[in-house]
């Protein structure tokens, strides 16, 4: 098992904050210190890229698999440390000659420290012509069997061979709360992962309509929540029971506008939620035309209700991508299991796929919308959702 004792992690869109990049990389340490917790961290720095210090070797992969939670990391490689000289780095290279195999090979430098004193391209040269002479290997820059990598920064000199995708995006906490609206399909958790990769600190809604139907929905929410925890080690979970508010709107209000009806009157209670926990905007994850509900009309007049910022960050991708994305996240498995979403609860035979507002408002007056949000507010049942790398 290959274990390492230093791990460096690039950056993409931190390095282009400006004057505010400074707080973006401490929020970014902050976050990669806390997907290690329990890990033998000795230091976290970023003199350009994110440095990684061990006290001891650690497990590569378990350190991998961390690390590719947080968002804001570009990619990572397990490196290194070759001190801090050029000669320093023949030194290093020789001493582990033996574990270049291959006929051929390049050297890649990246020189982020401007003051050392050969570029780029004279370390590539160099350190090219000492190992070919060092192993016999031929240069080849196009194809080579074995690429030196090498990177000089300030804090010294580092030496790797692989380097692994990060999740990208921004890291979690630079772009305020949200609350998700979750259903436990497949749509919710994949806009709630792409929130928190816009940096987006992200909190959790679920309507059930249990005891009208089985409590299986609840119990995939909070699977799903505790997964998508791991972003950002700790999460609040809101599950609110919406059965008896549904039996009201079905025997009060026109039966085409169910559904439509449903999600405003969701709306009004996950915003009640959402500003109690001091959350900016609401997110769901609804995508244009996908079903009747989600026509643009329908989603004007569901969006009447909300006075927060609605968030949807799958509208404009089909099914196929939003499974994708759900693979990559490691939230399809559990989403596809089955459960009976609340939405499909007394659905429509023919729903309404282009309402408006005032059609919903005129639909709605049989019933006092207020006083259910209100009533759904404090029916519901918080609990905060840590995520455990031990569990």
């Amino acid at each position: 098992m290959e274990r390492v004792s230093f791990v460096i992690a690039t950056v993409h869109e931190v390095a282009l904050k400006g004057g505010n990049r400074g707080w973006f990389e401490r929020t970014l340490v902050h976050n990669v210190r806390a997907a290690l917790k329990g890990l033998p961290v000795a230091e976290v720095s970023i003199p350009a890229r994110v440095v990684i210090r061990f006290s001891e070797p650690v497990a590569w992969h378990e350190v991998r698999r961390r690390i590719e939670t947080v968002f804001g990391i570009n990619g990572m490689m397990p490196v290194e440390r070759a001190g801090t000289t050029y000669d320093q780095l023949e030194r290093f290279v020789s001493e582990h000659a033996a574990e270049f195999s291959g006929a051929t090979f390049a050297v890649r430098c990246k020189r982020s420290d401007k003051r050392f004193p050969l570029t780029s391209e004279e370390v590539n040269r160099r350190l090219g012509a000492f190992v070919n002479e060092l192993t016999g290997m031929a240069v080849n820059l196009e194809n080579p069997d074995v690429t030196v990598h090498v990177l000089v920064q300030s804090d010294g000199l580092y030496v790797y061979k692989d380097h692994y995708p990060g999740p990208g995006g921004l890291p979690v906490g630079t772009s305020g709360r949200v609350a998700v609206l979750m259903s436990g399909g497949i749509d919710s958790p994949v806009a709630a992962y792409l929130a928190m990769k816009r940096g987006t600190r992200a909190h959790y809604v679920h309507f059930h309509s249990a005891p009208y139907t089985s409590d299986t929905s609840v119990a995939k929410v909070e699977r799903l929540v505790r997964l998508l925890t791991r972003h950002q080690g700790s999460s609040r979970l809101a599950v609110v029971p919406f059965g008896d508010c549904q039996r009201e709107i079905v025997s009060s209000c026109p039966e085409r506008l169910r559904v439509v009806l449903y999600r405003r009157m969701m709306l009004r209670t996950a915003e009640r939620i959402a500003r109690r926990w001091r959350c900016e905007a609401l997110v769901t994850g609804e995508s244009l035309n996908q079903v009747a509900s989600q026509t643009l009309e329908n989603l004007a007049a569901i969006d009447r209700v909300a006075h927060l910022p609605m968030l949807r960050p799958l509208v404009g991708l089909d099914k196929q991508e939003i499974i994708a994305i759900a693979e990559r996240a490691g939230t399809f498995e559990i989403s596809i299991l089955p459960h009976q979403d609340s939405c499909s609860f007394l659905q429509p035979q023919h729903p309404a796929t282009r309402t408006t507002a005032a059609a919903c408002e005129e639909a709605e007056t049989p019933i006092d919308v207020e006083a259910w949000a209100r009533r759904l507010q404090h029916e519901a049942t918080v609990t905060v959702v840590q995520y455990s790398w031990n569990a």
